[in-house]
């Protein structure tokens, strides 16, 4: 099985304030949407990252 590459993601996480979604490129897939490294769900709940698995 071949892995196709990253495409040009962007973060979905809405600034309420600023009226607008943050939109980083680089954003990985979870649950709420797209995220970019700042606003992962740990990282807004405070937590550190979940070490990341690996296949083998």
């Amino acid at each position: 099985m071949t892995r196709r590459p990253a495409l040009d993601f962007r973060c979905r996480h809405w600034d309420g304030q600023a009226r607008r979604y943050c939109g980083a490129p680089g954003a990985r897939r979870y649950l709420p949407g797209y995220r970019c490294p700042l606003h992962t769900p740990a990282a807004l709940a405070g937590r550190p990252e979940a070490p990341s698995r690996t296949r083998t």
